[in-house]
């Protein structure tokens, strides 16, 4: 068999191992935890560092439709890394991803009549694992196990788990196939089903990036020193897009459009497979300081609108027991440590 045809009966086999981590291992978390995950798929080998980074988001308290109640939300989020196997030819971390609301209101699921969550929580704990092949291929596999619920941990029914393996090859320079085949529950459309994927890493210089696949694509660029782009989409409603402007090293200025979504299993539900989803759309303005090498601080303020939660199986059940809320401002403060 020539050369050509065993790198694509690899690069086939790989397509079985790879696109799907990024979707569920970065879609969940902050932007700082996506960069954290981003460097696993693409960084060196062995150059992990620990980081917890922590990001509070206050909502204006707002009306829910149709029901004359408010709705006020606080949401916390947590993630840190720590790695604990560090050489040239692999590196193993674990990972603590949270996410909490909080949630006062007197509003009603409309469908069933029921009290609306007090709490709201998405807890996962995991490993990752890479190795580096005497052929320059690097494979990895990451773990996830939690519960996402008002009762976490209820139930068996309210558990999570994630599956991921991973594989990237090289393609000359900093260019590489990337290979992911991914399972989980939480994922916004066909969960529980293992999902391939496969996308390509161009990288041709320190100003330009481009991760595109299926089902993802990430785009960093750096027209001049001081102007940053970046935009993210996974399959099928998470869209991120930012521009930063960096006066000083320490110091970014930021505007940021972000269209996400979150599901949780209420540990009541009338339908073990169904889930409460919340949908948003945000714009912000914010500023990021760095106090040191390890320290960043980052405020930013904006407005929150098309919000609602429903309960069903996928988006096409988004009338069912559905809460919307009205569109309002709100805050976020982040705080992030590397050592």
């Amino acid at each position: 068999m020539s050369t050509m045809n065993r790198t694509l009966t690899g690069c086939a086999f790989l397509f079985l191992i790879v696109s799907s981590l990024a979707f569920s291992l970065l879609l969940p978390l902050s932007a700082s935890a996506q960069d954290d995950a981003l460097r696993w798929i693409g960084g060196e080998i062995g150059k992990a560092r620990p980081s917890l980074n922590y990001q509070f988001l206050g909502y204006s308290t707002e009306e829910v439709a149709s029901q004359g109640k408010d709705f006020k939300l606080n949401e916390h989020r947590l993630f840190t890394l720590v790695p604990f196997l560090q050489s040239s030819q692999r590196d193993a971390s674990a990972y603590l991803n949270l996410r909490a609301q909080d949630v006062g209101t007197a509003a009603i699921m409309p469908d069933t009549g029921e009290s609306f969550p007090d709490e709201l929580w998405n807890i996962r704990l995991g490993g990752q694992y890479r190795q580096r092949f005497e052929n320059g291929w690097i494979g990895g596999v990451a773990l996830g196990f939690g519960s996402a619920s008002d009762k976490p941990f209820a139930s068996w029914d309210e558990i999570l788990l994630d599956v991921n393996l991973f594989a990237r090859v090289p393609d000359g320079g900093r260019n590489a196939w990337l290979l992911f085949l991914n399972y989980s529950k939480t994922r916004e459309f066909l969960p529980n089903v293992p999902l391939p994927g496969v996308g390509y890493w161009y990288e041709p210089n320190d100003q330009a990036r481009l991760v595109v696949g299926i089902p993802f694509a990430f785009l960093n660029l750096r027209p001049v020193k001081e102007v940053s782009l970046s935009f993210s989409y996974f399959i099928v409603r998470s869209v991120r897009a930012r521009v930063t402007y960096s006066p000083l090293k320490s110091l970014n200025l930021y505007g940021n459009f972000e269209w996400r979504n979150e599901s949780y299993y209420r540990a009541e539900r009338q339908d073990d497979k169904d889930r409460l989803f919340y949908y948003e759309k945000q714009v912000s303005a914010g500023i990021q300081v760095s106090l040191n090498r390890q320290v960043s601080l980052d405020f930013s303020g904006g407005y929150a609108f098309d919000r609602f939660y429903f309960e069903g199986r996928d988006y096409e059940d988004r009338d069912q027991n559905r809460v919307s809320i009205g569109n309002g401002p709100f805050v976020a403060l982040r705080a992030g440590v590397r050592f």
